[in-house]
C-alpha cells in the first residue's frame, strides 16, 4: 500500500492494561444522518441506550485487554504500517438492522465500504497475527452500533423504512487505535495512535 501521511502517537502508554480497538471515524455528513436515525429510534422505542455521537465508529479490529508491553510492540509496528490515501477509504450508509440480545436489541447502521477498506482491514489482521494478537475469523459485517438494550414500540419494518440511507459515498475522517474506558458518564474512547 502507498503511504498516505505520517502516523502519530496521541499519548503515552500507561503502566496498566488497556482495552484496545482499531476503528474508523465517519464523515460528518454520515454522522449527521446517524444522529437523525438515533432520534427516530429514541422516539419509537420503549427502552433504549443510545451510542454517544462521539463514540459512533466502524470497528476494524477489537483487541481487548492488552498488556503495556504488547501495546508498545503494537505501537512500534504501526509506525511502519503503510496506509492508502483517504480518498480510497470510503463508505456508504446503506441500510439498518438489529441483532437480538437478551437485554434488548442492538441496532446498527449497515455500511458498504470500498474494496481498499476491506484490503486495509485484512492487512491489519495479518500484522496483528504476527504480533500474536487474536483476530476474529468470522466474516466481517461493516456496521456502526447506534443503540443497545432497545425495545421497539412500533413494528421494525415501519421503523426501518423511516430511517434515512445515503446514495453518496464519503471518505472516513480518520482511522485510530483507541483505548476504551468505562466511566461514570458511560464509555469513553480515546485515540492513542492515528494512522
Amino acid at each position: 500500500m502507498m503511504k498516505h501521511k505520517n502516523n502519530s502517537c496521541q499519548s503515552h502508554v500507561s503502566g496498566e492494561e488497556m482495552r484496545l480497538f482499531i476503528a474508523a471515524t465517519l464523515a460528518k455528513e454520515q454522522l449527521s444522518c446517524l444522529e437523525e436515525a438515533q432520534s427516530i429510534l429514541q422516539q419509537n422505542s420503549r427502552k433504549i441506550s443510545l451510542t454517544k455521537k462521539n463514540n459512533l465508529h466502524l470497528t476494524l479490529h477489537f483487541l481487548g485487554e492488552t498488556k503495556p508491553a504488547d501495546t508498545e510492540r503494537l505501537l512500534k509496528a504501526l509506525q511502519n504500517f503503510q496506509t492508502l490515501s483517504a480518498e480510497q477509504l470510503f463508505s456508504r450508509l446503506a441500510d439498518y438492522g438489529y441483532f437480538r440480545r437478551r437485554d434488548g436489541n442492538l441496532v446498527y447502521a449497515d455500511l458498504e465500504v470500498s474494496a481498499q477498506m476491506i484490503e486495509l482491514r485484512q492487512e491489519l489482521a495479518e500484522l496483528l497475527q504476527k504480533l500474536n494478537f487474536r483476530v476474529d475469523k468470522r466474516s466481517w459485517k461493516p456496521h456502526v452500533t447506534l443503540s443497545r438494550r432497545t425495545i421497539f414500540s412500533i413494528d421494525w419494518q415501519a421503523l426501518q423504512n423511516s430511517l434515512s440511507t445515503q446514495e453518496a459515498t464519503y471518505p472516513f475522517a480518520d482511522i485510530n487505535l483507541f483505548k476504551s474506558e468505562f466511566t461514570s458518564q458511560g464509555m469513553r474512547y480515546t485515540p492513542i495512535y492515528k494512522f
